[in-house]
């Protein structure tokens, strides 16, 4: 049996009062934060409307997380061990750099709201949430061992971080619409593969 139950399914709005069975309250919160997430509206996460939501008192919530910031990095946990998997995933494939990098962008393009949260500001203060910092870095260390960037042996430091910027910053455009394509996967892929490319010569050439 499940920890959670949902018995109301009704949509994220006024109508929305799911019925939980509270064996695992955190599990709960998270659940519906992320909903409320991916409609769009993050400013609407509390604790106090959350614990609205699901059906228990204020106090109950404040008994597992500080406050709405503490919750949030649960959240974003949640979403860095997702993208890990599905990097890992992905980097058993023929081409770990083009297949890396469209994983990266479809997790992006699926999960919107739990992405920008991922890479907010409570990313800055990962050092406040230790279990935050070793979600993010597993998400990194991913990319690094790829090699995505092609640069040298010697420099793995600076080669991880150029192919975490290639990726996340092409993800984050296509996203926000600052870079407006009817198939962002298709462009994507075209770049990908020219960095694979690019990188390979790199290697070779060292």
């Amino acid at each position: 049996m499940q920890d959670i139950a949902i018995t109301s399914p009704h949509s994220y709005g006024t109508l929305f009062r799911p019925t939980y069975h509270h064996r695992n309250v955190p599990a709960a919160l998270r659940n519906v934060a992320r909903q409320m997430l991916e409609a769009g509206n993050p400013e609407d996460v509390g604790l106090r409307e959350l614990s609205r939501r699901i059906g228990i008192s204020a106090t109950a919530a404040y008994r597992h997380f500080s406050g709405r910031d503490d919750l949030m990095a649960s959240v974003a946990v949640e979403g860095f061990h997702e993208l890990t998997a599905a990097l890992q995933a992905a980097v058993t494939g023929p081409d770990p750099v083009v297949a890396i990098g469209l994983a990266y962008l479809e997790f992006a393009l699926t999960k919107r709201g739990m992405f920008r949260l991922m890479f907010g500001p409570l990313l800055a203060q990962r050092t406040k949430y230790p279990a935050l910092r070793a979600a993010a870095d597993a998400a990194f260390q991913v990319i690094e061992r790829a090699g995505l960037s092609g640069e040298a042996e010697g420099d793995k430091d600076n080669a991880g971080m150029a192919a975490w910027s290639l990726i996340h910053g092409l993800s984050s455009l296509f996203i926000e619409n600052v870079v407006p394509t009817p198939d962002a996967r298709q462009l994507a892929q075209q770049i990908f593969a020219n960095a694979s490319r690019a990188g390979t010569k790199a290697a070779t050439a060292a």
